[in-house]
């Protein structure tokens, strides 16, 4: 199968724009490390993502200048096959390599963050405490793409910074010379929805439709459709926050298919029942833990329709059971509020000797430390706070590097084929 190599860096200065935006903080009961994981995904059958990429339509094309010398493409698409939360449908934009529209690249797949939310049974919607129902319930437009994803997470335009350009890992990644596929989180669900009912949606239907979760089919559409129609070589994913879980979901879900992406980033964010649910069940609604209530472990678990903790498809299960196809970096940071940093250590961590966001995740990292010759890194950042990836952080996008300069030592194959179901 035809191979290619790392891609040539490329000078960049780039994107000469002003810009003000502000972030959104990122995002059942099941087995420790210490016991047998009853399920895993060799005993039950589980079922492919269908998805479409029919109903795509290309919306708008611009040109962005970068400087007098360079510019980047960048395509606008939305999916009309699958609606938001709330209203509109899912969108996405390609952005080309730098200068180089149309030639053969590696794809940057960039699922951003934005917390989770979930109506509970009086249609209250529970969410992280900077946000509503309505921040990421609705279409995402082309403008809000660009501004707040693309920029926001290439320039030091975030808290009262000076615009210019930071080095960041997506911004490392274009002036590498990838293509970058950026995709919505429009029904506020981890990238992880198949298509269920979106339960207790106070706006349930669309012209009699009812309106189902859709966060994975949809992305990998996207990504299905992007393979289809740009020439594609290797596909990474990178995800911050609630992207971080939607990684991991779209690379075990490709994996099922015999698909097995290049390597996946997966920053902030993972799903290791139970311990995620205890810290919640903690410290909700303390300062500065994100969720403000709501009971993550019943129904919010119920708004993904499928039972990923009993058919063992989060990380400790999958890499107990001999998960090594996919190399995956996880990237947590020790004060990040979203596993307890910045809180008091809770009795069980302080009983283990480790921090509260060490604790959350011993289970995960006992797992890829014990798994022969492992492809996967859990790398805890001692002064990494939340999604350091988006930001100018030296040490850790240094990391990131490093773990991509080792992927691509070793000549990784174009395999991806794409199986949309149209």
């Amino acid at each position: 199968m035809k191979k290619s190599t790392k891609p040539n860096a490329c000078l960049m200065v780039l994107f000469f724009l002003s810009i003000s935006l502000a972030g959104c903080f990122g995002e059942s009961e099941g087995t420790s490390g210490d016991e047998e994981l009853e399920n895993s995904a060799d005993e039950l059958e589980i079922p492919f993502v269908e998805r479409t990429t029919e109903h795509i339509k290309l919306v708008e094309s611009r040109i962005l200048e970068l400087d007098n010398n360079t510019s980047a493409e960048i395509s606008f698409y939305r999916n009309e096959a699958y609606t938001c939360g709330l209203s509109g449908h899912y969108t996405f934009i390609v952005i080309e390599p730098i200068n180089n529209p149309g030639i053969e690249a590696p794809l940057w797949t960039y699922l951003h963050g934005g917390g989770y939310g979930w109506f509970d049974e009086n249609q209250t919607y529970q969410t992280v405490k900077t946000i509503t129902k309505d921040t990421w319930n609705h279409e995402e437009s082309f403008d809000k793409l660009i501004d707040v994803h693309l920029i926001g997470n290439t320039h030091a335009t975030k808290h009262g910074g000076d615009g210019e350009l930071m080095s960041s890992t997506l911004t490392r990644r274009i002036t590498d010379g990838y293509r970058v596929l950026l995709v919505s989180l429009c029904d506020h669900d981890n990238y992880a929805g198949r298509g269920d009912p979106y339960p207790n949606n106070p706006n349930s239907s669309t012209d009699g439709v009812l309106r189902e979760v859709n966060g994975l089919q949809a992305t990998m559409a996207a990504m299905d459709y992007t393979v289809e129609n740009y020439p594609t070589s290797q596909v990474f994913a990178h995800g911050t926050s609630a992207g971080s879980i939607g990684v991991w979901n779209v690379a075990i879900a490709y994996s099922h298919e015999d698909i097995h992406l290049t390597a996946v980033v997966a920053d902030s964010w993972t799903f290791d029942p139970p311990r995620i649910f205890e810290m919640f069940e903690i410290y909700v609604g303390v300062d500065p833990y994100p969720f403000n209530g709501g009971d993550l472990r019943s129904d919010g678990m119920e708004k993904m329709g499928f039972d990923y903790e009993g058919y063992g498809l989060y990380p400790e299960a999958m890499i107990r059971n001999g998960f090594t196809e996919v190399p995956i970096m996880f990237i947590i940071g020790e004060l990040d509020p979203a596993c307890g940093g910045k809180l008091p250590t809770i009795p069980a961590a302080e009983e283990a000797n480790l921090s509260n966001c060490r604790w959350m995740y011993d289970n995960l990292r006992q797992t890829i430390d014990a798994q022969p010759n492992t492809p996967h890194i859990l790398d805890f950042d001692p002064d990494g706070d939340h999604v350091e990836t988006n930001w100018a952080r030296t040490p850790i996008n240094d990391r990131v590097d490093a773990f991509l300069e080792a992927i691509w030592a070793n000549n990784p194959p174009q395999v991806f084929v794409s199986n949309s179901t149209n």
